[in-house]
């Protein structure tokens, strides 16, 4: 997740390996490009040679949390129970399996707007509106208002 802007970016892993994060990585970085710093927990995938060798190649710096503290990634945490939310609401209502889903409420996560920023992450990313699940939920509504007349 961008501390700055808060958006967030969710790969589907079989493994967490270090191999598999930095592949994860790879995908992150095709997309927004090589970032400065990179922070995560303690975990062994993190702190491993070949991942910070990866690290050290591409000139990132690597800020670990502190063990135990999750408040050190309140922004993360709090993004990380609200996708859980997300998609266990998925599963029980689309009867789908969660990688299925995990794009759209991706996309519909990135479309709120954040208080503390007063825009959606995608907003701040792509510099404009990004039409989401939410806009096309939004659209429909007011055109079923449109086209009811007014009760008197």
């Amino acid at each position: 997740m961008c501390t700055s802007t808060r958006y967030p970016a969710a790969y589907p892993l079989r493994t967490i390996t270090a191999k598999s994060v930095v592949k994860a990585l790879t995908q992150f970085v095709s997309v927004f490009g090589i970032p400065k710093i990179v922070q995560s927990d303690q975990g062994s995938n993190f702190t491993s040679h070949f991942f910070s060798q990866v690290l050290k190649h591409l000139h990132i710096k690597h800020n670990k949390a502190s063990a135990y503290h999750a408040q050190s990634q309140g922004a993360l945490e709090r993004f990380h129970q609200t996708l859980k939310s997300l998609l266990r609401a998925y599963c029980t209502e689309m009867g789908g399996d969660w990688e299925e889903g995990l794009p759209w409420l991706m996309l519909s996560a990135c479309e709120v707007c954040q208080e503390s920023t007063g825009f959606s992450p995608k907003d701040l990313v792509f510099g404009h509106t990004v039409r989401g699940p939410l806009a096309v939920l939004r659209d429909s509504w007011t055109k079923i208002t449109e086209n009811t007349p007014p009760k008197n």
